[in-house]
């Protein structure tokens, strides 16, 4: 009878932290950590003008700034315009927006700006 008692104590501790560490990790979700273009910008766009110029985009690791450029910049100036920075959308239902210059998914042609 001891022995279950210390079993049973054992499973219900593992999965009080388990409980604990799922809510501890909850406030990482992006939907509650404010909307991406927000957080890019109020880090990376030091002069606080709307825009990332080529020299705060060096600055974002470079994963994400070829992928801010490959989808949004629209006139391949290598940064992006506050016009640019406005286009994007916050997606629907939190997937995937539709970007400028990628292909859609159904093979059409990208969607022309202007």
């Amino acid at each position: 009878m001891k022995h279950h008692l210390i079993i049973l104590a054992g499973i219900s501790a593992l999965a009080l932290s388990t409980q604990a560490v799922r809510a501890e990790g909850e406030g990482d979700k992006p939907a509650e950590r404010g909307p991406a273009k927000e957080r890019i910008l109020g880090k990376f766009d030091t002069n606080k003008d709307g825009a990332l110029s080529k020299e705060e985009l060096a600055a974002a690791p470079e994963r994400l700034s070829k992928r801010l450029l490959e989808s949004w910049d629209t006139d391949k100036n290598g940064e992006l315009s506050k016009a640019e920075v406005d286009a994007i959308k916050a997606p629907e239902g939190g997937k995937g927006g539709e970007r400028p210059n990628r292909p859609k998914r159904d093979g059409g042609e990208p969607k022309k700006e202007g």
